[in-house]
């Protein structure tokens, strides 16, 4: 599979062992600056991950704290038997006189331990579109096989060579976390700053915002960006705030994220990158069609 490299100003982003020899690996898209890993650095060894806890008999989402609950939704979102979900956000930014924006759609799907995901950006500037397979230890991507008016979510056509593939320890580094995780940020009691009290929205299900530390959170989603995006420094969080609508089950329902960040890649020096993504969610319906037509021809017996 050629080169892909997404010069991604404006990403969220967002979002196993079967294989080890089979299809082709390569290096990351967009190399990263040769300097030490400040992310680790700043974080230790091992870095930050993400915690979830199960749902115990008595608890209550309205007396919980925001970690409390969003610990309980990753738990139960990661015990799904399936769901899928569809992301649609926007970046924008102005520089001097010029605005930008970037248009950003993720879809996924989860069955049985495997996870299918379809990333799409589009603008007058930069245009990409990919899939990801994860399973177990391993991603294995490709692109799209036509130009951008063919690529239509779900129905988007895909390249039909090997895909490259990655263990999780070389993908971790450059692109962050395996599309397993609820987000792309670390959320843990470490990694949270606060919330606001849960609501009940009367239908029955909940809502609360959780606010990530800018710094300790957002590792993962600083490593995707950097090397995606070919920056030219580390883009430095402002604001972040992550809205969940979740059930009496802690099923997550959807989820709104809000970010301000600054980001500097070639003559594009921004300190007011805004990015809004809408997130949701479904169950009983996920679709893994290109993961039995096509990704498990590459699995290791």
């Amino acid at each position: 599979m050629k080169k892909r490299p997404l010069v991604l100003l404006l990403c969220l982003a967002l979002l196993f062992s079967f294989l080890s020899g089979c299809g082709k690996r390569r290096e990351p898209a967009v190399t990263r600056p040769e300097k030490e890993d400040q992310l680790d650095k700043n974080y230790g060894t091992p870095v930050f991950v993400n915690e979830v806890k199960a749902p115990q008999e008595g608890d209550d989402p309205l007396a919980l704290s925001g970690v409390e609950n969003v610990l309980r939704i990753s738990y139960v979102l990661q015990h799904a038997e399936n769901y899928s979900l569809d992301a649609v956000g926007t970046v924008k930014t102005k520089v001097a006189f010029i605005s930008y924006s970037q248009d950003v759609e993720t879809y996924k799907d989860y069955c049985r331990g495997v996870t299918v995901q379809i990333d799409i950006t589009k603008s007058t500037i930069v245009s990409d579109a990919w899939q990801t397979c994860f399973v177990g230890e391993t991603a294995m991507t490709r692109g799209a096989a036509g130009g951008k008016k063919s690529w239509d979510g779900r129905n988007t056509e895909w390249e039909g060579e090997e895909p490259t593939v990655f263990s999780r320890d070389e993908y971790r580094p450059d692109y962050g976390l395996f599309g397993f995780e609820l987000t792309n940020y670390i959320l843990n009691a470490d990694t949270v700053d606060g919330s606001t009290p849960a609501i009940d929205n009367g239908d029955g299900t909940f809502s609360q915002t959780i606010y990530p530390n800018l710094t300790a959170a957002t590792g993962d989603v600083v490593r995707r960006m950097r090397t995606m995006g070919g920056l030219d420094k580390d883009p430095v969080f402002k604001e972040s705030a992550i809205t969940l609508t979740f059930d009496a089950d802690w099923r997550i329902l959807s989820m709104h994220i809000e970010e301000r960040y600054s980001v500097k890649v070639g003559i594009i020096n921004s300190d007011n990158c805004r990015a809004v993504t809408d997130y949701t969610y479904t169950y009983g319906n996920a679709d893994l069609s290109d993961f039995d037509r096509y990704y498990a021809w590459f699995l290791e017996e």
